[in-house]
């Protein structure tokens, strides 16, 4: 039997607590007939709190899980990565679109130490202001989707304004950034831990 998504996930839905919840991956718990199963890499929507053990199971997500445990069981499995059945092309991007939408929202009002995040554009680029030199801005901005899976360019630029707007960043963008790196998805947060210190809430 394929599985069919009538639509692909959304980035953004609500946590397990009520609050604004991020599509994200997680490990979950799955009880087999030979004992206790996990299921690795499932879709989830969870707050940015570290402090939250809530989440919530999309529903198109919830009915393959069962299909799944069906699988674990007749395989005698306890472990299985979660992915969709093969149908068509596009559907693994989509939720792939979706992950990398979830995560780059989680970032929108944050602030490190060293730095805070200025704007959040259209799911795909992260804009950061030094709070030591105000001039000083840092970019994340989704790549095309690759074999290494989803990954950012991060890239530095100096700008004399420092109220820069959503407006007037299109304006500037994209011709002065000097590219500092490549990173992975999952590469991402401890680099701006590295890079920028502590979040503070």
């Amino acid at each position: 039997m394929l599985v069919l998504l009538s639509e692909a996930l959304s980035p953004v839905d609500q946590c397990g607590c009520g609050d604004t919840g991020y599509l994200t991956t997680r490990t979950l718990p799955i009880a087999l007939n030979h004992g206790a199963g996990k299921v690795i890499n499932a879709p989830v929507y969870s707050c940015s709190s570290s402090m939250c053990e809530e989440y919530t199971i999309p529903s198109a997500v919830a009915s393959r899980l069962d299909e799944i445990a069906d699988e674990m069981e007749a395989k005698e499995l306890l472990s299985m990565q979660f992915s969709w059945k093969p149908t068509s092309d596009g559907e693994a991007s989509d939720h792939q679109d979706s992950l990398a939408q979830g995560f780059i929202w989680r970032f929108h009002r944050r602030s490190y130490e060293d730095a805070q995040v200025l704007l959040v554009i259209n799911g795909d680029t992260i804009l950061l202001q030094s709070k030591l030199d105000p001039t000083e801005y840092y970019t994340l901005k989704r790549l095309e989707d690759s074999k290494e899976g989803i990954q950012f360019s991060f890239s530095k630029f100096f700008e004399d304004d420092e109220e820069l707007t959503y407006e007037k960043f299109i304006e500037l963008e994209p011709s002065f950034q000097k590219e500092l790196g490549i990173l992975k998805m999952e590469e991402l947060e401890d680099m701006l831990l590295e890079e920028f210190g502590e979040i503070i809430d």
